[in-house]
């Protein structure tokens, strides 16, 4: 599996960008990660699939629990193929 050579990467517990500060994946690290598992796109899934079970780890000893577009935000973009 390819390792996420990005800059634009998820502070956790927040989850939030470290650079940028916007919800994590934002659209820096949605096109960086596109490009990088562009020839193999089912472990993009699963590096965002982890990501995801981490957050969601994360945000369920915090108030209010996850994102209501939780599966939009880490996987609904990938899995259309949008960025």
């Amino acid at each position: 599996m390819l390792v996420p050579r990005t800059e634009h990467v998820g502070e956790r517990p927040s989850w939030d960008c470290r650079v940028c500060g916007r919800p994590w994946p934002c659209a820096t690290a949605k096109v960086e990660l596109a490009e990088q598992y562009q020839t193999f796109p089912h472990g993009l899934a699963v590096y965002l699939g982890s990501c995801m079970l981490e957050a969601i780890d994360d945000w369920h000893g915090g108030n209010g629990g996850p994102p209501a577009d939780l599966y939009d935000r880490f996987l609904g973009w990938a899995d259309s193929g949008a960025t």
